[in-house]
């Protein structure tokens, strides 16, 4: 049965016993790494999974706690000997920095002897991985800095997957809970979601629309992480049909199988 753990559930900023933004999707056949917050290499190490094992990668924006740990990733698939090319999804906007940073770490397509195989969002917005399907809508995380330095860069994106045996969606980071309409018009068996830019209450409010089966909240704002049980219990209290979950680093969450 394919599974998710999360391997990171902080905020943007560093707090206790919380590694930043990631998570594995493992089917048994394929290792998929989305996002790559500081420290995955060393969380996937200790839950005995080595970062060679991983056989893509996806990035849903540029922000530091979803990409800190990608160069330790890809230090480590060095150290212990890859061959294989490593196919790395995410925005454009980061292809050009994010090489010009391997490089200036002595990790870049230069120096290792496997490929990176840098796929841009904005190529397609729907592409096949092993057999699952990824699609991703843009959201409206980084508006702001729209605003002050025009739309050439600052695309950020929401996922989802399908296959023949589950599918879900993971937010990434969202501006506003109106973001994930295009991924839940037909609902979700589960639904990863951050709460750190918005109310929780705004998003429990929206998600009383669709059929999310379970919702696992993660990434959580300092003032979410202060009061989690009382999130909690208005999110049990405002989505009765929805199984709630708080995230934990290494949490693991089994994906149920599809029906029919």
């Amino acid at each position: 049965m394919a599974t998710i753990t999360l391997l990171g559930t902080a905020p943007g900023y560093p707090a206790p016993h919380r590694n930043h933004s990631s998570f594995l999707l493992d089917t048994g056949e394929q290792k998929i790494l989305v996002d790559a917050g500081e420290s995955c290499s060393r969380t996937l190490i200790e839950l005995g999974i080595e970062p060679v094992e991983l056989d893509t990668i996806i990035i849903t924006h540029g922000h530091s706690d979803h990409t800190s740990g990608l160069a330790m990733l890809i230090q480590s698939c060095w150290i212990v000997g890859r061959e294989r090319p490593l196919p790395i999804f995410l925005p454009k906007e980061l292809i050009q920095p994010l090489t010009i940073w391997l490089d200036a770490s002595y990790i870049g397509p230069n120096f290792i002897p496997f490929k990176l195989q840098f796929q841009a969002w904005e190529d397609s917005h729907r592409v096949n991985i092993s057999g699952i399907n990824v699609r991703v809508a843009p959201t409206t995380h980084l508006d702001s800095l729209v605003k002050k330095f025009g739309n050439d860069r600052f695309h950020p994106f929401s996922l989802s997957f399908d296959s023949p045996s589950f599918e879900f969606v993971a937010s990434g980071d969202i501006g506003a809970p109106e973001d994930l309409l295009p991924q839940l018009e037909n609902g979700t068996d589960l639904l990863i979601c951050e709460l750190a830019h918005f109310p929780p209450e705004s998003l429990f409010r929206f998600l009383q629309k669709f059929r999310i089966g379970r919702l696992v909240l993660t990434h959580g704002s300092a003032e979410v992480l202060a009061k989690v049980d009382s999130v909690v219990a208005e999110a049990r209290a405002m989505l009765p049909k929805t199984e709630i979950i708080f995230a934990e680093d290494k949490m693991k969450v089994q994906l149920a199988a599809r029906k029919g």
